[in-house]
């Protein structure tokens, strides 16, 4: 199943980003290792020695080079964005295609806080079975929300979920859109621009001059032939970064920042020494609705 695949791989990497010494990691996450499939424990087990790690995330760099960095640094930004929006007082969280993502266990001060994840029904009932084998019980704040967003309506399923628009609330949409279509896209969007004054949303998007063949980076050309193929691509949506504004813009939506490699290697890459590339072809964007 890709849904799996995906959310296992991203999961694999904050896993072995887990396994550094605490001064050169960007984040702590003791929690991704124990909710993923054994042949992704087995490999995080071989990781342990630093000689065995540095080759194997080498080669896995030199496949498809920024993808490691890009995915660690998105996952810097949103805990951020989440971290702060807590301090500021955010009621509720509510992540859209949730994966294997845990920060309803690692973030500080998220047990106070109302958690819907979101994501397919065969995926979380996995990552269920997971939590109660090696971390125990689902918090009580959290609730997972089976939901196919290409053919189900989100504040349905939300609804029943006992998430109400009223509650100011920050959106987690992290590695999603490439997946869907459009129309989805904008559903959603449209969906979170109800929600109450102050609320946000985190996205991550994929370039449209990506998904269109017009700009691929040196060293992506598998990446591209992978997730673009002609029979049955895993990747349909991008956006471009200078039409974001006035994407959002009409939806009521404010474009607080659109991040990329640059400002990651800013913020997290450059003050902790490390010698790690970021793709261009991702980015993240922080709105607000007005």
């Amino acid at each position: 199943m890709k849904q799996s695949s995906t959310a296992y791989g991203a999961a694999f990497l904050r896993a072995a980003e887990n396994l550094l010494p605490e001064d050169k990691r960007l984040f702590e996450d003791p929690y991704s290792e124990k909710i993923m499939p054994p042949i992704f424990k087995l490999f995080v087990i071989i990781m342990q020695p630093p000689k065995i790690w540095n080759f194997l995330m080498n080669m896995r760099e030199k496949s498809t080079p920024g993808v490691i960095g890009g995915v660690l640094c998105r996952t810097c930004y949103i805990d951020d964005v989440l971290i702060n929006a807590i301090k500021e007082g955010v009621g509720t969280v509510v992540n859209l295609g949730a994966g294997m993502d845990t920060r309803a266990f690692r973030i500080p001060g998220i047990e106070n806080i109302q958690y819907f994840e979101l994501d397919f029904p065969e995926l979380q009932k996995v990552k269920r079975a997971y939590i109660n084998k090696k971390i125990g019980e689902l918090p009580s704040n959290v609730s997972l929300v089976p939901i196919d967003f290409n053919s189900q309506d989100l504040g349905e399923e939300l609804k029943k979920a006992g998430y109400t628009l009223s509650s100011k609330t920050l959106f987690i949409w992290e590695g999603v859109t490439q997946y869907i279509s459009k129309e989805a896209i904008d559903n959603t969007i449209n969906y979170v621009a109800q929600a109450s004054t102050g609320s946000r949303i985190v996205f991550t998007y994929v370039l449209k001059s990506f998904i269109n063949g017009s700009y691929i980076p040196d060293g992506l050309n598998s990446l591209y032939k992978f997730t673009l193929k002609k029979k049955n691509p895993l990747w349909f949506c991008g956006f471009d970064p200078a039409e974001m504004h006035e994407y959002l813009s009409k939806y009521s939506l404010y474009l607080i920042e659109d991040v990329g490699h640059e400002e990651y290697l800013e913020r997290y890459i450059k003050p902790k020494g490390r010698d790690l590339t970021v793709m261009e072809i991702e980015r993240t964007v922080l709105a607000e609705v007005k």
